[in-house]
């Protein structure tokens, strides 16, 4: 997961991790230890976030699929 392009989207949207948290539900810790890597979010997560910051699929698959298909699919 693209971790720095994940905070820049929350950032030009919602001002501060803390109010994307609250758009989401979550607690900020629960936020913050995804921004750190600490916690692996599953399918749900990531349409919820998605969802909240009007992705497209060319940004979402940058975001949290970043890496290229290691058989050199694009």
């Amino acid at each position: 997961m693209n971790l720095a392009r994940l905070k820049g989207e929350i950032v030009a949207q919602y001002g501060t991790q803390s109010a994307f948290a609250t758009s989401l539900g979550w607690s900020e810790n629960k936020l913050s230890r995804m921004m750190r890597g600490k916690y692996k979010i599953n399918i749900d997560d990531a349409e919820q976030i998605a969802k909240l910051l009007n992705m497209d699929t060319e940004l979402y698959c940058q975001i949290f699929l970043p890496i290229q298909s290691p058989n050199g699919d694009k």
